[in-house]
């Protein structure tokens, strides 16, 4: 099963997600909550990358409350699109440590997250080799 609709992985104390410009698929999204679950003592914020069209379903967004309240995680959303940030403000109203930052603003959504500037460049390192795997998967052909 290849993760065509999202990306992610573990940096330090880091969930890192970036989406497709899609909404994620029920397959992808199952592998992430069953990785996210497994490492719920490990992750204390989760950076997620989610262009316009990325937006997750109700049911994701409980998922994603209710592991936050269990866990006391943070959010950051990084994003262009101000549907995601009222989504972000949502989950947030729901008693979750959420902020959405712009693309521009990074190093502001690490900061959020309490990641020590000595690991600011490895994380945006690792941002964007998810971005550049999940490019690759979305523009290799279809073969019948």
């Amino acid at each position: 099963m290849s993760a065509d609709t999202l990306r992610f992985d573990i940096v330090d104390h880091v969930f890192v997600i970036v989406h497709a410009d899609v909404p994620p698929a029920d397959e992808d999204w199952a592998r992430l909550t069953l990785v996210r679950n497994a490492n719920r003592t490990k992750v204390r914020g989760n950076l997620v990358v989610a262009p316009p069209r990325a937006s997750i379903n109700a049911a994701q967004r409980a998922s994603v409350a209710t592991f936050m309240k269990e866990t006391g995680c943070s959010v950051a959303v990084i994003t262009d699109s101000a549907l995601i940030r009222g989504v972000a403000r949502a989950v947030g109203f729901m008693g979750v440590q959420v902020r959405a930052f712009p693309p521009a603003e990074l190093t502001s959504a690490l900061t959020y997250l309490s990641v020590p500037a000595s690991r600011h460049a490895e994380l945006v390192r690792r941002v964007e080799i998810l971005k550049a795997q999940l490019a690759t998967v979305n523009r290799a052909p279809a073969f019948r």
